[in-house]
């Protein structure tokens, strides 16, 4: 792939189907959430976004990873915000699911509403 591909943000389709591949299941997992009757429940939903945003983690930065071995280019710092956009939706996901997890723990034998 040329330089000016990889310039462009173009040499990362990878980072788009990994982040299709897993924004589908989180978006599912909120869902799951919002329709969870127990904090326990809640807590077991957010481990697994927690888990699955840690794997789409690893897979983003591995993908970014092999755009630059294939294309032999130095680290390009001005990468276009699509591209940034996508390599840290990962990690906004992770935080979220975090911090609904140690929520849920933290309520794990009040019922909900009270």
């Amino acid at each position: 792939m040329a330089q000016n591909d990889m310039d462009n943000g173009n040499a990362l389709p990878d980072l788009i189907k990994i982040t299709e591949i897993f924004l589908i299941p989180s978006s599912f997992l909120v869902g799951a959430l919002g329709t969870a009757d127990t904090n326990p429940h809640r807590a077991a939903v957010s481990a697994l976004g927690l888990l699955i945003s840690l794997l789409w983690l690893v897979c983003a930065r591995e993908s970014l990873a092999e755009a630059k071995l294939s294309t032999r280019a130095e680290v390009n710092p001005n990468r276009p915000l699509r591209v940034m956009i996508l390599l840290h939706l990962s990690t906004i996901f992770a935080i979220g699911w975090l911090i609904s997890l140690v929520a849920h723990l933290a309520l794990w034998n009040r019922p909900l509403g009270s």
